[in-house]
């Protein structure tokens, strides 16, 4: 049996790892709400005080990550908040050195649900699917600028083991992910895991099949370093 002087420390570190986590709670929770109502703020930080604060920021809210969700969820708000704030985070990290990569050595990788559904596209296991050039959907434009910049390739990804087999293949040094929130921000954790920087673009209406996404954010992220 603990003696009573051994529960009470017991009791008291209890205690204090439960403030400790509230207090990370809160704090995590009131960055999420302000950098989601203004994006720019991330910027702003990063240009005041470079990138420790930002280091910072994302620690924390990385530790919070599953009970920011689960709070968002109970309050009937958009669960996607947090994802939205780390991929500001993380693209603004990892922008300069995004943008020191050759075009020639960067590629786009773009989910299938923003084509049209009536695509004639067929995929394959190890290089996803290739645009037509049908007309139909955005894809076109994105695949017409990054033919302009002279970019690596673009490739439409089928699910997420086809990103490692692509970046296993094509080895690129740069990539640029598009997709909802969720998918975008796992996807820059992994990518730049392996020493690749990476900037994501969230879909502007996200769902199975014909999503949607801003060119202009696009085209402004492709040209990162031009």
């Amino acid at each position: 049996m603990l003696s009573q002087q051994t529960l009470s420390y017991i009791g008291i570190i209890a205690v204090i790892l439960l403030t400790v986590f509230v207090l990370l709670l809160l704090f995590s929770t009131a960055a999420v709400y302000l950098i989601f109502r203004d994006k720019k703020l991330v910027e702003r930080i990063h240009s005041k005080f470079s990138h420790i604060v930002l280091d910072i920021m994302l620690f924390f809210l990385d530790l919070s990550y599953i009970p920011l969700k689960k709070i968002n969820s109970v309050f009937g708000r958009n669960g996607n908040r947090i994802d939205v704030v780390l991929i500001e985070i993380r693209n603004m990290l990892l922008r300069n050195s995004f943008s020191n990569v050759p075009f020639k050595d960067r590629v786009v990788l773009i989910p299938q649900c923003l084509r049209n559904i009536d695509c004639k596209t067929t995929f394959n296991s190890v290089e996803g699917a290739q645009c037509l050039k049908c007309g139909k959907c955005k894809i076109i434009d994105i695949v017409k600028k990054a033919e302009e910049l002279g970019y690596m390739g673009v490739y439409i990804a089928p699910g997420g083991g086809f990103v490692r087999r692509i970046i296993k293949k094509k080895k690129p040094k740069a990539v640029l992910g598009i997709g909802c929130a969720w998918e975008v921000n796992a996807g820059i954790l992994e990518v730049a895991s392996k020493g690749i920087p990476v900037q994501g673009v969230i879909l502007l209406r996200d769902g199975c099949v014909e999503t949607d996404v801003d060119l202009n954010q696009v085209f402004e992220v492709m040209e990162y370093g031009k």
